[in-house]
């Protein structure tokens, strides 16, 4: 009986995708529930097993009660949806007043993101909490790159007449590429569709450092760069609306829409600021492209499994207990 009540209850946890603190008043709900249902149950007539079998049947199927308490749990306050944009506004505002080249600023903004995301890693993980892990990620792979260049640097000296540039090159790569996968796996764990809101400004990103490559090579002025200020602000704006959208959206099949729409937005905007002569095959292929990266989370979710243990709230000796009451 405790192995398939454990099951049951399981299946609806995988569902619910919810963060720790409400999963936490969800369990003591069903918990008491359970209790309650078995207890009647019992002085009925039925044994303890039959009962346990009979109280999960009029719960219904796991999966149906799963997303049914991911409805109601899944839609986010708007201090949640203003949170899950702050991150993207502040970058916005960086651009907008031309002030990423003041590095007392920046480190300002990078402890500031490192700052909420320890904060909210230790408070529970809300759902806006990964809209500031993808860019905690950012000035991590910054950090890696510069110590895996200073590492060349310095075994260039040992190894006269090679270059190290390729060995860091690929280095780099395979450890990004690691924590990228290492963080949206984890991520995933709980929902694929946090993962895509973790991943949300690197498409973004990518499109402006191209265009930037792209301006370096065909020449364009300094004021043409300057103005691309303007087009990044507007570009991580139109982010921070998504982002707060995302989370105040209920229906998971409209948060999937708003991520996909983000993308072909992101790319109309690099466009109208740059005034770059793209091929119409070119933007559709990219925008399948930058969708499939905030999309690639779902791949993963058959790989993994729903919840990390660490998330575990129910275990045996909840249902050991609640049967020893009965």
């Amino acid at each position: 009986m405790l192995s398939e009540l454990k099951k049951y209850l399981s299946s609806v946890k995988a569902c619910s995708k919810l963060d720790p603190r409400n999963e936490s008043d969800v369990v003591r709900e069903l918990q008491t529930h359970f209790e309650d249902e078995i207890s009647e149950l019992c002085q009925a007539g039925f044994s303890t097993g039959e009962a346990a079998d009979e109280a999960t049947k009029r719960l219904g199927e796991p999966e149906t009660l799963g997303r049914e308490i991911c409805k109601v749990y899944s839609q986010g306050t708007w201090n949640q949806a203003l949170l899950a944009a702050a991150p993207h506004f502040l970058l916005a505002l960086t651009f907008i007043l031309h002030l990423w080249r003041n590095d007392f600023w920046l480190f300002t903004c990078v402890l500031t993101v490192i700052a909420v995301t320890v904060y909210a890693r230790r408070n529970g993980r809300p759902s806006w909490f990964y809209s500031w892990l993808g860019y905690f990620l950012i000035p991590l792979f910054v950090v890696i790159f510069l110590v895996l260049l200073a590492v060349g640097q310095g075994l260039s000296w040992f190894v006269p007449g090679s270059s190290m540039w390729g060995v860091v090159i690929v280095v780099y790569a395979v450890i990004a590429f690691c924590l990228l996968g290492y963080a949206m796996i984890c991520v995933t764990r709980r929902d694929w569709l946090l993962a895509s809101l973790m991943l949300l400004p690197f498409p973004a990103i990518i499109a402006w450092l191209f265009t930037l490559e792209q301006a370096r090579l065909v020449g364009f002025s300094n004021g043409s760069l300057e103005g691309g200020d303007q087009g990044v602000a507007f570009t991580f704006l139109a982010l921070g609306g998504t982002a707060a959208t995302f989370i105040r959206l209920r229906q998971r099949s409209l948060k999937i829409g708003i991520l996909a729409l983000a993308t072909f937005f992101i790319l109309g905007i690099v466009w109208r600021f740059t005034g770059i002569d793209l091929n119409p095959v070119i933007c559709l292929l990219v925008s399948v492209c930058f969708v499939s990266i905030l999309l690639s989370p779902w791949l993963l979710q058959n790989r993994v499994s729903c919840r990390n243990n660490e998330t575990e709230v129910w275990d045996e000796a909840f249902l050991e207990q609640a049967t020893k009451r009965i």
